[in-house]
């Protein structure tokens, strides 16, 4: 049998396994696991500023804040998106259309966040979305990695919490070579 003819009956299968189960091509894709993102987006990464710079521009990164002022930051980040499973949003009460956002952070994320609140205890923490400043991280008590969840202390609006909760885990399959692991909803109720 030829290539073409093997991919032929292979796209029929697959058509017909769609049709017969009553499944989306979405739907189908995940189920055979063919759904593989293709790249990161709205990605999450925690650097903490450089006590003395000295100009390397392999592992320093300067920064210009919102308020004019350049800080330099580590370029590698503590945390990122590599290390977390699933996003959640919650409603801020009290600010109409602003959430705060909750990371799940797998087995090595939760060690490396543990490391980020203890190291960060008297600094503060860049936070980035695709690799532009979003916020700052002010750690008020270190983590002792058994936490499942953790908070995000930054009030996102609704169009950008929709999107980092949206990509969470493709961005974690993305990394980590399409590996799937248990993501769930922290609230059940649809914030969106």
């Amino acid at each position: 049998m030829s290539r073409l003819s093997e991919l032929r009956v292979l796209l029929f299968a697959f058509a017909a396994a769609g049709f017969l189960c009553g499944c989306s091509a979405e739907e189908l894709e995940r189920l055979l696991g063919l759904d593989k993102p293709k790249e990161a987006v709205f990605m999450l990464s925690f650097h903490r500023e450089v006590a003395y710079p000295r100009g390397n521009l392999q592992g320093e990164m300067p920064l210009r804040m919102p308020n004019g002022v350049t800080r330099v930051l580590e370029r590698y980040p503590m945390m990122s998106s590599h290390f977390i499973i699933d996003a959640a949003a919650k409603p801020v009460p009290g600010k109409e259309g602003f959430y705060r956002i909750f990371l799940k952070p797998d087995l090595k994320g939760r060690m490396m966040w543990m490391q980020l609140t203890a190291l960060s205890r008297n600094e503060p923490v860049a936070i980035m979305l695709d690799g532009l400043y979003f916020g700052e991280l002010r750690p008020r008590e270190v983590s002792t990695g058994e936490e499942t969840w953790v908070e995000l202390p930054l009030d996102v609006d609704a169009a950008r919490a929709q999107q980092i909760v949206k990509y969470a885990n493709d961005n974690y399959r993305f990394f980590n070579n399409n590996k799937r692991e248990d993501a769930h909803k922290l609230f059940p109720e649809d914030n969106f």
